[in-house]
């Protein structure tokens, strides 16, 4: 070997098993039986003079237009979730809206269900207290009636509560998901 020789260890520096192999197959290290081996320098101009000739510049752009590609589809992608945090923030709203009304439905119906307790105690205690039947059977029955609609409509105003509360509890997942991805999500580079 008549050009320098550079010596290196595993403590010095390691190299990549592919460099490694293609230095070998060229000659231009050796081993000995140590722990040390040998680049011959002389070989090294020659082999990345080939390595820049079997590089092409097409790989160069084929990357940059293979970036610009996945920037684009990035863009995509957080429009869609923005596009998507808007939408389900309106649904957000609107569920809010409508469970607030049906809050309001449920208290009024509940205070109505009360003024008819106290309505029906008072002919209950009426009625025990009179020696004399002054006992309206019809109008007992009507507030009897009109007890049961409004107890049925209570129930059926908790059931739409409880749904919209589940609905809009979805909603503020997804829209935090949303929010989430969009804080995750990588920011385009310019091209």
């Amino acid at each position: 070997m008549s050009g320098k020789l550079f010596t290196f260890n595993a403590s010095s520096f390691a190299l990549d098993v592919n460099v490694e192999s293609l230095l070998r197959s060229r000659g231009a290290i050796t081993l000995d039986f140590g722990s040390s081996a040998y680049i011959n320098s002389d070989l090294m101009p020659l082999i990345l003079t080939e390595l820049v000739e079997k590089s092409s510049p097409n790989a160069s752009e084929a990357l940059v237009a293979q970036l610009k590609a996945e920037i684009v589809c990035v863009e995509a992608q957080c429009q869609k979730m923005a596009e998507d945090g808007v939408r389900l923030t309106q649904q957000l709203k609107s569920a809010s809206a409508e469970t607030a009304s049906l809050k309001e439905k449920l208290s009024s119906a509940n205070k109505s269900i009360e003024s008819l307790k106290a309505e029906s105690t008072q002919l209950q205690v009426a009625q025990k207290s009179t020696t004399q039947p002054a006992f309206d059977r019809a109008q007992y029955d009507r507030i009897i009636r009109e007890f049961q609609q409004l107890k049925a409509q209570s129930a059926e105003a908790i059931t739409s509560l409880k749904v919209l509360e589940d609905e809009n509890e979805e909603l503020r997942e997804e829209l935090d998901a949303l929010k989430g991805q969009a804080k995750t999500a990588p920011a385009p580079k310019a091209g």
